[in-house]
C-alpha cells in the first residue's frame, strides 16, 4: 500500500496509540494528535527508526479555542490534501464535569471537537477522496435521543453520557455520509477494550469498576485490524464495522430527523465561539 497522510486524534493511548504505531511502522505519515506533550514526544522518539513519520501534534480537546489552533498549524502542512482522519480521542470522567468553553466534557471531548475537526478537516480529505473513521461503540444501543437535554446533563452518569455521545458519533458520521461528496465515512466498533479511558480524571472507585469490567476486554492492538482494513482497501462500503465486517446500529443513530437537530446544534455551538465551521 502507497504511503498514506493520516491523522489519529487521541494518539498516545491505547488505541489510538496502537493503531498509531502500526501505521508508522507500515509507512505512513501520520499526524498525531494528543494533550500530553511528553507522552507524544516519547511516541515520536520511540518510532524515530520506523519506515514512516510521527508528526506530534499537541492539542487538549478540552478546549476548543487549542484544537482550533492546532487545526490551523496542520492546514499549513497539509496545503496538497489528507488521506483519513481517525477520530479517536474521548474521555469519560467519574463526575459531572465543564470544559473551559462551558460544555460538559464528555459532550465536548467525545462529540463537538470531533464535529470541528471534521469539518475543518473536509476541504483537504476531499482533496484526495479521503476517510473519515471515528471511534464508536455498542453502547450506543443503549441511548436514547432526547433534543431537549444533548448535553445530557439532567441525571448525569457517566456512563450514561459515554452512550450518549457514542450514539453522537454514528449520527455525525450518517449526517456527513448524506451532505459531502468526495470522502467516506466509518465508524469503528472496537468492542470491549482494556483501556485506561475510564481510569483518567476519576476517582479510585471509578478506575476500579473500569478495570474490573474491561479485564475480559480486547487489547488495544486487537483492535487496530478492523481500522487497517478500512485505511487499506480502496473503497469499503461506508458503514459500521465490527470485527472487520459491517455491523448493525441503532435505529435512533439512523434516524435522519435526529441527525439533523443534533448537527444543526453543534454547529451554532460552533458558531457562537467563532470558531469557522465552513
Amino acid at each position: 500500500m502507497d504511503m498514506q497522510t493520516i491523522v489519529v486524534t487521541g494518539a498516545t493511548s491505547g488505541i489510538g496509540k496502537a493503531l498509531t504505531i502500526r501505521l508508522v511502522e507500515d509507512g505512513h505519515a501520520v499526524y498525531a494528535f494528543g494533550r500530553d506533550e511528553a507522552k507524544l514526544n516519547d511516541l515520536e522518539s520511540a518510532l524515530k527508526k520506523a519506515k514512516g513519520t510521527l508528526i506530534p501534534i499537541n492539542a487538549d480537546f478540552r478546549s476548543l479555542t487549542a484544537v482550533e489552533k492546532a487545526l490551523k498549524r496542520l492546514e499549513k502542512k497539509l496545503k496538497s490534501g489528507l488521506d483519513v482522519l481517525v477520530n479517536n480521542a474521548a474521555a469519560v470522567p467519574a463526575k459531572k464535569d465543564f470544559t473551559e468553553d462551558g460544555f460538559e466534557t464528555q459532550y465536548q471531548v467525545n462529540h463537538l471537537a470531533h464535529v470541528h475537526v471534521t469539518n475543518r478537516l473536509m476541504p483537504l480529505l476531499a482533496r484526495r477522496q479521503g476517510k473519515v473513521i471515528t471511534t464508536g461503540s455498542d453502547a450506543h444501543k443503549r441511548a436514547r435521543f432526547n433534543p431537549k437535554d444533548i448535553h445530557a446533563l439532567k441525571r448525569y452518569h457517566p456512563f450514561r453520557s459515554y452512550c450518549r455521545t457514542k450514539l453522537y458519533n454514528n449520527m455525525m458520521t450518517a449526517y456527513f455520509r448524506r451532505e459531502v461528496d468526495n470522502v467516506k465515512f466509518y465508524v469503528v466498533h472496537p468492542g470491549r477494550v482494556k483501556t485506561d479511558i475510564g481510569t483518567k480524571d476519576t476517582n479510585k472507585m471509578y478506575a476500579f469498576f473500569w478495570r474490573w469490567f474491561t479485564r475480559k476486554g480486547f487489547k488495544p492492538e486487537e483492535t487496530v485490524p478492523t481500522y487497517m482494513m478500512l485505511i487499506d482497501t480502496p473503497s469499503p462500503k461506508p458503514g459500521y464495522y465490527f470485527q472487520e465486517a459491517l455491523h448493525e446500529e441503532s435505529a435512533t443513530a439512523k434516524n435522519i430527523d435526529y441527525q439533523n437537530v443534533l448537527m444543526r446544534h453543534a454547529f451554532r455551538e460552533l458558531k457562537s465561539l467563532f470558531l469557522d465551521e465552513s
